[in-house]
């Protein structure tokens, strides 16, 4: 997203899936490393709660927004900007996670340089984890959703409000999901910023043979952030897989 500002106002309530990834921290353990960390809405939570924590993403308004927003106390963040399918840290990670929707985000080829970069930063007995929306859920939505407000913001240099709305459209492989940001200026005219994110429709068991593919075993498969087991009507598809013996 052009402007981590808004990405950033926009989700900073939304804690539904933080409890889940604060309980797996607990029982993995560190070194923890989180794909996609974007401006820190789950690195910062394990980070304050104890956890050694690194974060990883290709966008570097979002990790400056991050870094510029971080406390003394949490001085210790390490970031790295970098593409998350090719890139090489000197550390190997007890726990890796791709939060926030966004391994649906990947088309095959992408996904699986991404199972590479990660099987190559796990410990031998370590875990990934990845959360998107059900694939199946949204195959069921219409072709087009039409805009919708959802939330306002307050914008941080104006103090004017900026309004949230969202739609999609929908195809056989694939959905779009636009959301609309309009600030509202001092004068009274709008500006409006646009930003889509695609989603692809991968279905469960498709993403199941590319883990195995690339030796990283399956061990759960969840539709909800409160530990349920996946369902074609669940909210979210979670992936929780591991390397090495033990699993």
């Amino acid at each position: 997203m052009d402007n981590p500002v808004y990405f950033h106002l926009h989700h900073q309530d939304a804690d539904e899936d933080l409890p889940f990834w604060k309980k797996l921290a607990v029982e993995i353990g560190s070194p923890i490393l989180e794909l996609g960390c974007g401006t820190g809405r789950v690195l910062l939570p394990l980070l304050e709660e104890g956890h050694e924590v690194f974060g990883l993403d290709i966008s570097f308004q979002a990790l400056d927004y991050l870094i510029g927003n971080v406390s003394e106390q949490e001085n210790n963040l390490r970031v790295f900007q970098a593409d998350i399918g090719r890139f090489h840290i000197a550390r190997k990670f007890s726990l890796v996670i791709l939060a926030c929707n966004t391994l649906s985000t990947f088309q095959q080829a992408m996904r699986r340089k991404v199972y590479s970069t990660v099987k190559a930063h796990l410990l031998n007995d370590g875990v990934f984890a990845a959360s998107m929306p059900n694939p199946q859920y949204l195959a069921g939505l219409s072709e087009v959703g039409e805009p919708e407000v959802e939330g306002s913001f307050l914008h941080p240099i104006t103090i004017n409000p900026v309004q949230v709305s969202s739609g999609w459209r929908r195809s056989d492989n694939s959905i779009v999901i636009e959301w609309h940001y309009d600030h509202l200026l001092q004068d009274g005219q709008v500006e409006r910023e646009t930003v889509e994110i695609t989603h692809f429709l991968t279905q469960v068991e498709e993403y199941l043979t590319e883990l195995r593919a690339a030796n990283l075993v399956p061990v759960e498969i969840l539709g909800d952030f409160e530990g349920s087991e996946y369902q074609e009507d669940s909210p979210y598809l979670i992936l929780v897989a591991g390397k090495g013996p033990g699993f």
